[in-house]
């Protein structure tokens, strides 16, 4: 996977950031989330979020592992609710596009569905055309 397909993945995965209010979502989504992405669910997408930053992480199953370090921005008064990753760089100190998001929050799961890079936002939860329009479906991973 080269570095901007992995920087374009890590946007999809996350798309967060806004002030944080304590009784909003900002504090629930603090924390590392994972899922498993690709045909066998073999490569593991992990997102750690302190504050508004984000850092993000895609290991392949061959042992190789691709990281990129952002902020997200969410927009809890919308509906659905937004997220944008912005301010993302990888490792290689590589800008990587903005990617705009929804998010939803349900039963301990982070459920997001990104656009791709500089486009418009997606308005539903249904799976896009291009690889950066699937519905990622994120965990608390096992302790």
């Amino acid at each position: 996977m080269n570095t901007k397909l992995f920087s374009g993945f890590v946007l999809a995965v996350m798309a967060l950031g806004a002030a944080p209010e304590s009784n909003g979502d900002l504090p629930k989504l603090q924390g590392r989330w994972e899922t498993k992405v690709g045909l066998r669910k073999a490569t593991v997408v992990s997102i750690e979020i302190k504050g508004n930053a984000v850092v993000a992480t895609i290991a392949t199953p061959q042992g190789r592992k691709i990281q990129a370090d952002g902020e997200l921005k969410i927009d809890e008064t919308t509906s659905p609710k937004a997220l944008d990753w912005v301010k993302f760089t990888t490792i290689d100190g590589e800008e990587v596009p903005e990617m705009r998001a929804i998010y939803r929050l349900e039963e301990g799961r982070l459920y997001i569905r990104s656009g791709g890079f500089n486009d418009d936002r997606p308005t539903a939860f249904d799976p896009g055309e291009g690889v950066w329009a699937n519905v990622l479906v994120f965990q608390r991973p096992a302790s």
